[in-house]
């Protein structure tokens, strides 16, 4: 799935993988590491192999480390992570001095590790991962990355791999966080590009030419006319005509799906959530026999009590379909209770709207 990363790439941004000479300063990694997290390491030995691994970050050859100790699963889960801290730092303060071909290279480290995850990595390796895959967006998606949204939807339809699913959850719901509600500078630069493309990628394609019928096709970067959300919406209804309550997986897919819709509320088209029956399918997620399911439901349903007409500049308006009271009876073993929502307050203009309606930048 990831792209052929170019000639040459390589030794730019710190040689090949397991390059002869790289053993030693990986077996030094390894015993800093044991340092470090050893409860009987005084203070300074544990102060000076801390320091040691904070310089080994600046190397030249620091990408090409990390990613031998992160992708090497037989490598302990502490070692793994710290190897993501590597490819982490050489993207977040050196990805301004690589060429297009050390950032392709780069690139294409960060997309074998995402495609590589398994049910077995632990929860805090597979989130370094997401947020890395998100670092690497924030520079050159929708610029020099064009196929992003291909290649999650190619790890979204790896079949039996609820943990892939789990990954491009993540990733999406990171996603939107950071370039809506995030203070990253990087971003900050690029954010009517990011917002566009996130408004593109997440809505379906017939509401994109409803709601905006004269707007301008900029360059492609989404994959098929579905949309995030309306993917979303379907895996959060799988889940939830599964056994939630029994079954671990479908129930960390459900609390992902709504983690998602959660950061996406805000921003999203009105009619987009409309369209894939977002509202009803979060209805139904609140019938859910568990807990977990239950609380960020209840979150999302305050968040849709502020989601009202939204204005996208001085004369034009999205209509809203879910303007009147919602009363949904919920039944559980122990209690019955009503659920009143009714979506009352208009936020302020979001400037993606405005930006998205003229056109690409």
């Amino acid at each position: 799935m990831a792209s052929t990363p170019l000639n040459g790439a390589a030794t730019a941004v710190g040689g090949a993988p397991g390059a002869t000479g790289g053993d030693d300063i990986l077996s030094k990694i390894h015993d800093a590491l044991n340092v470090v997290h050893s409860p009987y390491s005084t203070n300074q030995s544990r102060q000076e192999a801390q320091a040691f691994l904070e310089d080994v970050k600046t190397l030249p050859e620091a990408p090409s480390h990390g990613f031998t100790l992160a992708s090497n699963k037989s490598h302990s889960p502490i070692l793994r992570h710290y190897g993501l801290s590597l490819l982490e730092h050489a993207v977040r303060h050196k990805w301004s001095e690589y060429n297009q071909g050390q950032a392709e290279y780069l690139r294409g480290w960060v997309l074998q590790l995402a495609q590589a995850v398994s049910r077995e990595d632990p929860v805090y390796v597979r989130s370094k991962v997401s947020q890395l895959w998100v670092e690497v967006a924030a520079r050159c998606w929708a610029a020099e990355w064009m196929d992003m949204d291909d290649l999650l939807v190619q790890m979204w339809q790896v079949p039996d791999s609820p943990v892939h699913k789990e990954l491009v959850l993540q990733i999406l719901e990171t996603l939107s966080e950071e370039v809506f509600t995030g203070d990253d500078s990087v971003i900050a630069m690029r954010e009517t590009a990011l917002s566009k493309a996130c408004v593109e990628i997440f809505t379906p394609a017939s509401v994109l030419v409803e709601t905006f019928p004269n707007r301008q096709v900029g360059p492609v970067v989404r994959s098929g006319h579905e949309g995030w959300l309306q993917r979303v919406c379907q895996l959060l209804h799988d889940c939830l005509s599964g056994d939630i309550q029994n079954n671990e997986d479908i129930r960390a897919c459900a609390v992902r799906a709504l983690e998602v819709c959660y950061s996406v509320m805000p921003w999203a088209i009105p009619k987009a959530l409309s369209a894939t029956g977002c509202v009803t399918t979060i209805c139904n997620a609140l019938a859910a026999n568990h807990v977990s399911v239950q609380k960020v439901c209840y979150v999302l349903f305050y968040i849709l009590s502020l989601h009202g007409p939204t204005p996208i500049n001085n004369n034009q308006r999205l209509p809203w379909k879910h303007s009147m009271p919602f009363i949904h009876e919920l039944a559980s073993p122990t209690k019955s209770f009503l659920i009143w929502f009714y979506p009352c307050t208009t936020p302020s203009s979001p400037t993606y709207l405005e930006g998205y309606l003229s056109g690409p930048q």
